[in-house]
Order: structure tokens, then C-alpha cells, then sequence
């Protein structure tokens, strides 16, 4: 029984509770917070503990009581935020699931297999457009919403969710827009039209590689799985630009350790996207735990590879030469450690796990769909596929691409936007201010309203059915305005070249009884596209005549 101190201990946390709501809580921002309130409360929690002990109470006594008077306190400061975000949130009116509108946990259980574009797809169906997917998250699935929020004189900033990579900083991942501009000038440097010729040299060099590889395997009769081929040569290209150092994956056909901590590292985005704040706490209060341990090893290993790259001049510059070379002129090289890591993070990252999805995905299309492989040939025959230039005029590669982009965006669900504090108007909808705005490529691609047939792979509404495309806005694959990709166009590049280069040379089909089963099931959306496997056989075209 409880002793009438315990009593009014309780209840005066519990009051204590709904204050720190109402005076604190209710107001900003605190998911970078997270570790230190963590830290605080289990730090009280032992204080109470301590106190009860000198006063006399044994020790299962004391755990009681301090296990009460914390379960008073947390149970009525989340009460309040729950009745509060149901019932008087400025959000309130809008259509969702009840528990998404009291928390975000709703969200991570939903996401727990790595399908969150499913997940929205589905609320999309049954609740329409506009779905509150989170206390303060509105998922918008209009045309409309990506020009709104990226487009020219939009006043939106970057939402929560690219606090992930702190304490490094990235040129992709800062909310500050100041600080993103500046940035992004020194980014333009190593993107100019010389810089991007020296890239082109070594994607091409590499792309040889991929096919002399894929050309033995055919000669063997032996499957290619194109899920690790493709992402083998997108990181060998990758670290050549990030390090002037390959990962050697396509010369020693197999994952190089780095790599695979990486791509279990992102596989903590798929469930705990929707709270960074947990992954806050993870990183610095159980940084023991094996994916939160990957994700910290994969950071400190690019930063030991971005240390090395410092110390050692390279033949060919590559992007981290430009990024260096700002810092040097500025005489802030070791102030900007923390930009030059997170910006080689940010050079594998979206370099490789963009592109590798959309070209496993292309290649699956063009061996269901072998008469796209017919039209590539017939387009290609006296082109020079080395001649950048003339790949470009390539109508229909580009339009196979662009299809793949739009029917399977390597980002599904991601690209989470903050409205600006007074708020603002998409399609007559207001949406209050600093809101996170969730506009989901994977939904948009399948909106009746923007596309004939949405869920049709039909690269000719690119091309000479243009009346397909109803609604273009809602196509951005690499976003735009201020934080579109800086490498959209070498992407472009290197992507219609492997395409071409593989289709000429190969014939491409299903392996055996394969159809592109286990590349759906096991398909994540771990803010990237993480596809499942998917074996074809490549038939030199020399030997199918």
C-alpha cells in the first residue's frame, strides 16, 4: 500500500508532467534532444531511487516507489500530448488513422518490413489525397505538391528527418538554407562540363569492366544476378569519385565489407525514419547494438577513407579534389572535416543507391518486354554509344529510363519537406505551418489523374504517346529548385551508356523460372529503393544471329 507521501509524489509528477507539455515540450523542435532527456530522466529515475534508499527503504521498496513516481510523470506528460495532438492539434481536421494522429510508433510498426511506399499507397486508397500520416505530417499524394514545395519561390526548408546524418553535415542533408546555398556553389565546382568529362572516362572504364564480367558468366551459361552487378559497379564508380578509390567489387566479384555495413546501416532508414529522434538515442546511449554499431563503423570508415584522401594527391580529380581544394583556399580544412565526411557519405549514398535500383529495374522491364530491346538495338545501330552527345539524342533510351524513374523512383517515399511558420495553400488545401509534407514519388507515378495506364510500363508516353502523361508535375526524380540532385546529369550519363552498351552487346532475358519474384518481395524502401534479387541471362547478341 502507499503511503500518503508516495501519493502526492505521484501526483505531483503527474502535474508536473502535463506543465513540462503545455511550458515545454509543445513548442520547437527536440529530437536532437533526445540522448540528453534520455540521459536526464534515467539519471532522476536514479535519484529518486538513491534518496528513498538514505530514507530508509529497502531496495525493492525503493524501485517501487521511484518506478511510480517516473510511470506518473511519463504517463500523464504523454497522456497530454495524446489528447492534445487528437483533439486540439492544428492537424486535427485532417483525414488518417486515429493512432498516426497521436504518434509516429504507428508508423514505425506499419514500416517494420521495409514497405512503407505499400503502406502509403494503401492509405492513399482509402482515405484519398490528402492523409494525416503523423502528429505533425501531412502525405500529400498530388501533382501538385512537388513544384509547391521545391519549386521556384517555395519557402519550405528540409523537415527533421535529414537531422539523421548529424553530427556530420552534407551538402544534401542540412536544413539550414544558408548554409545548403554556400555549400552547394563549392558542389558546383566539381560539376562543371570538364569536371564531368573526367568522371565520364571512369564510368565508362568501369561499365567495360561490368560487361567483360557479365560476358564470362554468359559464356558459362551462368546466371547474372543483376542485383549485385549493378550495385557492384554504381560503388566502384562511387568510391573512384567519394575516395580516387575503387572498392574493387566488380574485379573481385563480391561486396567489399565497407559496402555491406553501409547497406545494413540503411536498412535502419526503412523502420525508424519516421522517429530520427530514436535513432538519436541509439547512436549515442546504445551505440552497441549491431545496426546502430554498423551505421557508426560505416561512418568512421568514410571518415578514415576521406582522412586518407586529404593526405594524398590524386592523377584525375574527383569530386572530393573540388570539395578539398574550397576548403584549402579558405584555410578552414580542419573546420570543415565535419562537411568534407558527410559529403563523402553523401557521394556513395546518392550516387550508388539511386542509380543501381533504376538499372536492376530497367533491366528487369527490358527482359519482360524483349521488343524494348529491339527498338534500343534499332535506335543504337549507328550510334556511337562513346559519343555522349549522341546517346542524349536517343529518344527512346531516355524515354526507358525516365519510365523506370517514374514506375520505380529510387526514392519511394522519402524527400520530407517543411512547410514554411505561416503556412501554406497546395490545391486549396492549407496546411499549416511547420508541418512536415510528405509527397511520395511511388504514389505519384500511380495517380489516374496524371498518367493513362499508371501501373503499365509504357516508355513511349515519354516519347510518341504523349498524350499519356497528363499531368507532368509530379515527376521530379531528381527533386528540383534549390535542392535538386547536383549530379542529375552524369546519373543521365551513366546510366543510358551501361544500358546501351550492355543491350548491344547482350540479349536479355528471364533465368530459368524466374519473373522478377524475389526483386518485388524482398523489395525495401529504406529511403532508397533496396530491390530484391533478380537473375537474368545475358546471350551475347554475336552468338544469338
Amino acid at each position: 500500500m502507499l503511503s500518503p507521501t508516495t501519493g502526492y509524489a505521484c501526483l505531483g509528477a503527474a502535474a508536473l508532467g502535463v506543465f513540462s507539455h503545455f511550458a515545454i515540450f509543445i513548442r520547437g523542435e527536440w529530437h536532437m534532444q533526445a540522448p540528453t532527456l534520455f540521459t536526464l530522466y534515467s539519471s532522476l529515475a536514479f535519484v529518486i531511487f538513491f534518496v528513498e534508499q538514505q530514507l530508509g527503504a529497502d531496495i525493492k521498496t525503493s524501485f517501487q516507489i521511484a518506478s511510480l513516481i517516473v510511470s506518473s510523470y511519463a504517463t500523464a506528460l504523454f497522456t497530454s500530448i495524446v489528447i492534445y495532438r487528437k483533439y486540439f492539434h492544428r492537424l486535427r481536421h485532417f483525414p488518417g488513422p486515429w493512432l498516426a494522429g497521436a504518434t509516429k510508433f504507428w508508423h514505425v510498426w506499419q514500416c517494420r518490413t521495409g514497405k512503407n511506399f505499400l503502406v502509403i499507397e494503401e492509405l492513399r486508397k482509402k482515405y484519398g489525397p490528402v492523409i494525416r500520416t503523423g502528429p505533425e505530417e501531412i502525405t500529400f499524394v498530388d501533382a501538385a505538391v512537388p513544384p509547391a514545395v521545391d519549386g521556384p519561390r517555395n519557402k519550405c526548408t528540409k523537415a527533421v528527418w535529414y537531422d539523421f546524418l548529424l553530427p556530420e553535415l552534407a551538402v544534401n542533408t542540412t536544413r539550414d538554407i544558408k548554409e545548403h546555398d554556400a555549400r552547394r556553389r563549392v558542389w558546383d565546382r566539381g560539376f562543371t562540363n570538364k569536371a564531368l568529362a573526367i568522371y565520364e572516362e571512369r564510368v565508362v572504364e568501369y561499365a567495360e569492366t561490368l560487361a567483360a564480367q557479365i560476358e564470362k558468366l554468359s559464356l558459362e551459361d551462368s546466371p547474372v544476378n543483376v542485383s549485385d552487378w549493378f550495385y557492384w559497379f554504381t560503388f566502384d564508380v562511387m568510391g573512384e569519385f567519394a575516395f580516387a578509390r575503387s572498392f574493387g567489387m566488380l574485379k573481385d566479384k563480391r561486396w567489399h565489407f565497407a559496402v555491406r555495413l553501409l547497406r545494413r546501416a540503411m536498412s535502419l532508414l526503412g523502420p525508424f525514419s519516421p522517429v530520427p529522434w530514436i535513432a538519436q538515442i541509439a547512436f549515442y546511449i546504445i551505440p552497441w547494438m549491431y545496426i546502430v554499431r554498423d551505421w557508426l563503423s560505416m561512418m568512421q570508415w568514410c571518415k578514415d577513407r576521406m582522412g586518407e584522401r586529404i593526405a594524398r594527391k590524386v592523377e584525375r580529380p574527383d569530386v572530393s579534389h573540388w570539395l578539398i581544394e574550397a576548403s584549402l583556399e579558405k584555410g578552414s580544412l580542419e573546420a570543415d572535416r565535419e562537411w568534407l565526411n558527410g559529403d563523402a557519405i553523401t557521394i556513395i549514398i546518392a550516387g550508388s543507391d539511386t542509380i543501381a535500383p533504376t538499372l536492376v529495374f530497367a533491366f528487369y522491364e527490358l527482359a519482360r518486354s524483349p521488343w524494348h530491346q529491339d527498338i534500343l538495338l534499332s535506335e543504337l545501330k549507328d550510334v556511337d554509344i562513346y559519343d555522349k552527345s549522341q546517346l542524349q539524342n536517343c529518344n527512346h533510351l531516355t524515354a526507358l529510363i525516365n519510365e523506370t524513374l517514374r514506375l520505380y523512383p529510387p526514392v519511394p517515399t522519402g524527400g520530407y519537406r517543411q512547410s514554411p511558420p505561416t503556412g501554406m495553400t497546395i490545391n486549396d488545401v492549407y496546411i499549416p505551418g511547420n508541418v512536415t509534407i510528405v509527397a511520395p514519388r511511388y504514389s505519384l507515378a500511380r495517380l489516374d489523374s496524371s498518367y493513362e495506364e499508371p501501373e503499365q510500363f509504357i516508355p513511349e508516353r515519354w516519347t510518341t504517346r504523349p498524350e499519356m502523361v497528363k499531368d507532368a508535375r509530379g515527376f521530379a526524380p531528381f527533386s528540383q529548385g534549390r535542392f535538386n540532385c547536383i549530379g542529375k546529369n552524369l546519373a543521365m550519363t551513366e546510366m543510358r551508356f551501361v544500358i546501351a552498351l550492355l543491350v548491344k552487346k547482350f540479349k536479355v532475358e528471364f533465368w530459368g523460372n524466374e519473373k522478377g519474384e524475389k526483386l518485388f518481395a524482398d523489395l525495401r524502401d529504406q529511403f532508397t529503393a533496396a530491390p530484391g534479387r533478380l537473375e537474368l541471362r545475358f546471350r551475347l547478341r554475336e552468338q544469338c544471329s
